[in-house]
């Protein structure tokens, strides 16, 4: 009988093993087969979009930033009429794609501070119409691009001073990932995170130390969340639901109104967590070719435009009290 039993086990156990191993061959069918374009090599001056208004040295009023950008690439096809997900960032016409947003975020973050920005293989824009699965598929890929950049960044370009992080769309996704890995001691020299149009979920906000949220326009080592909405029935599907919130006109999260101009208000909704702004016209802003993510009343693509001014000042307040901190 104990023989038996044994010699049943030891089925059992090889049909369970069996079927790992079957599961971990189908996992890695979907997510091994994407044709890639070529690595970007981030010791090549290429590789970066970068712009060098500071002194590289000791300065008390100034910082770095480091940006990501946002997706601003659609599906191509290589020569052999393969449809491509990632950016090609040797591709002359796909760079030219990413340089107005950004030459609008060096003149936001990076007025008078160092601005690097790296050339990433990031998903395209289809990607994210085809929701989350694919999202989570395909943007490993444009991540460990970020990662090796933001190293290399660290190793060659930093040299110990202060840096913002900042990123928008898919490029605060790649800020919160890299703050989800960040080593203390880096953390202790970044001013503040700016996640613009992405979310950072409760269960990521309560487990990892390193993202803070803001309270006030001064706080540093924080992270800066929002996302703009006309009513949280447009708030994009494929964000889910954050955690993080606060108004980038008064740099409050308790959903008091700012006036952003004499018609336009905005306030946090403090159980969506999202800006609710009042006053424009949602029709104007609506794009059908992005209708699927971005419906009539969300203002995703106007989240840096909207409060530009704010965002410009904040920066300042933020480095400044980084140095008397």
């Amino acid at each position: 009988m104990q023989a038996n039993s044994e010699e049943t086990f030891m089925k059992q156990l090889s049909h369970i093993l069996l079927t790992v191993i079957l599961v971990c061959m189908g996992c890695s069918d979907k997510t091994a087969h994407y044709l890639m374009p070529s690595a970007p090599d981030y010791g090549e001056e290429n590789a970066w979009y970068k712009e060098l208004n500071v002194p590289q040295g000791d300065n008390n009023s100034t910082a770095d930033v480091f940006y990501i950008a946002p997706t601003c690439v659609w599906d191509w096809h290589d020569s052999q009429g393969n449809t491509m997900h990632f950016e090609d960032v040797y591709n002359a016409d796909q760079r030219e794609a990413l340089r107005p947003s950004l030459e609008l975020a060096a003149d936001i973050f990076a007025p008078t501070n160092n601005f690097y920005a790296p050339y990433y293989r990031q998903i395209t824009l289809e990607s994210w119409m085809e929701g989350e699965d694919t999202v989570e598929k395909r943007f490993p890929y444009a991540m460990s691009d970020v990662k090796r950049a933001f190293n290399h960044y660290l190793e060659h370009d930093n040299g110990g001073r202060p840096f913002i992080l900042a990123g928008f769309s898919q490029g605060a996704k790649a800020v919160v990932e890299l703050l989800k890995d960040m080593p203390a001691d880096v953390h202790s020299r970044m001013v503040a995170a700016y996640v613009i149009g992405y979310n950072v979920s409760e269960r990521t906000a309560s487990y990892f130390k390193t993202i803070q949220a803001a309270r006030d326009s001064i706080d540093t080592g924080v992270t800066v969340c929002y996302n703009s909405v006309a009513s949280p029935e447009a708030v994009c599907p494929v964000l889910g639901e954050g955690s993080l919130c606060i108004n980038p006109v008064n740099w409050k999260t308790d959903g008091s109104p700012a006036y952003l101009n004499d018609t336009v208000t905005v306030r946090v909704d403090t159980k969506q967590h999202v800006l609710l702004v009042e006053g424009f016209n949602p029709q104007q802003y609506y794009l059908p070719s992005l209708g699927s993510m971005f419906p009539v009343g969300n203002y995703h693509l106007q989240e840096l435009t909207f409060y530009a001014d704010c965002l410009r000042r904040n920066v300042e307040q933020r480095v400044r009290s980084y140095y008397r901190r």
